[in-house]
């Protein structure tokens, strides 16, 4: 399957739309800063690479355009979750049983669901093994509001 730049943006707009955030903050196809990843398109596939002080390093490549705006989506909801963890924590990092990934999990679910609940659910099952710990019932239990 070719993969076309025309594809990946029309997914990434459709990503920024259902998060409200700028499509550029979801793939950008040219070095941005160091450490960020970007896109390149070689072949039909999808290089996903990143910079850092002149050195690339291919972080993995796609010949599916459905895995790869996954993986977009994923990022982009992990970075805002977290964000809104922040911004609504609820317990202590001193306190032994606080776990910040639980409020995180659970916007980044939320989140996810909103792009494309297909997506959510397939990051749904993978966090018991993701996150060591970290229990789905808890997730599911905690508060995310709008």
């Amino acid at each position: 399957m070719t993969i076309t730049e025309a594809e990946i943006i029309a997914g990434a707009r459709a990503i920024a739309a259902a998060l409200h955030v700028s499509p550029d903050t979801v793939i950008p196809f040219h070095p941005p800063l160091d450490g960020w990843p970007y896109a390149e398109l070689r072949d039909g596939k999808v290089h996903y690479l990143v910079r850092e002080r002149a050195h690339v390093d291919l972080i993995a490549t796609f010949t599916d355009l459905d895995a790869f705006l996954y993986q977009l989506a994923e990022e982009e909801t992990s970075s805002l979750a977290r964000s809104w963890e922040l911004e609504h924590r609820t317990g202590s990092v001193e306190d032994p049983d606080f776990d910040s990934r639980i409020a995180w999990v659970a916007k980044q679910l939320q989140l996810l669901n909103t792009v494309d609940p297909a997506w959510a659910e397939r990051f749904r099952a993978t966090v018991e093994t993701r996150f060591s710990g970290l229990s789905l019932q808890d997730v599911d239990r905690h508060p995310v509001g709008p």
